[in-house]
């Protein structure tokens, strides 16, 4: 899907605070903005949301078409980490063991071995690995990120959230969603600034933001993207969400 080809309507609504993307059967993708939006900037949103969108647009289609769109939960073919410009070929492999293993092998390969019938061992397998990737890659984004803005903090942990990117304690400890893994570099990043800047204001005060704005410049849009990302997440990743 090319986002330049994508057809969409455009609809300015006085009530709307940021922008929201929309699709039904009878209009499909709608891409809702406040008034006064620059609508040059909507390309960029379908360009990150491409992937939510083709899911939405098939949902409408079969829909339309009176189909079932829940479909079973399967393993991924392919398991790709935007923030880390890393992909993994799934090699899957049923065995008579009940528990699901997950290791990389050469080549470009995850393999994933075990009873693959049982979807909450696969989840739960998944979601080990993803925490795994996110302890050697994001701790030490985040590391590099603190020294580069000057603020230091205590501890960081790696969790899979339900609905939080990240956080920050009173105690400068700070909390990194495993998930950050599946968003581009430039919204992981700015998640840690986000989080980075709590460590002087544990607040979103006008003094906290300008703070953001001083080491993310574009946070206002990173922000309206993150509200969404969870909608672009692959069908593997947003099963962790209950795992």
């Amino acid at each position: 899907m090319n986002s330049a080809s994508l057809e969409y309507r455009l609809r300015v609504s006085p009530h709307a605070r940021d922008v929201s993307l929309r699709v039904t059967v009878d209009r499909g993708l709608e891409v809702v903005v406040p008034r006064g939006y620059n609508p040059a900037l909507v390309p960029q949103i379908l360009e990150h949301m491409q992937g939510w969108i083709r899911d939405a647009l098939a949902r409408a289609e079969a829909n339309r078409r009176g189909i079932d769109p829940q479909a079973r939960w399967h393993l991924p073919t392919k398991i790709e980490l935007p923030a880390i410009d890393k992909a993994w070929q799934v090699v899957a492999k049923e065995t008579e063991r009940r528990s699901v293993s997950i290791r990389e092998i050469p080549g470009g390969r995850l393999s994933i071995a075990g009873n693959l019938h049982d979807s909450r061992a696969c989840c739960a397998a998944l979601g080990r690995w993803l925490q795994r990737q996110a302890n050697r890659d994001l701790i030490p984004q985040l590391e590099a990120l603190s020294r580069e803005l000057g603020l230091r903090y205590g501890r960081v942990y790696i969790r899979l959230q339900r609905a939080r990117w990240g956080s920050c304690s009173n105690r400068k400890a700070i909390s990194l969603n495993a998930k950050l893994l599946l968003l581009s570099p430039a919204l992981a990043r700015s998640v840690m600034i986000h989080e980075l800047c709590h460590l002087t204001e544990m607040n979103h005060s006008a003094r906290f933001w300008s703070r953001v704005e001083r080491h993310d410049p574009h946070f206002r849009a990173h922000r309206m993207l993150l509200r969404d990302a969870w909608k672009s997440a692959p069908p593997w990743a947003k099963s962790l969400l209950s795992s």
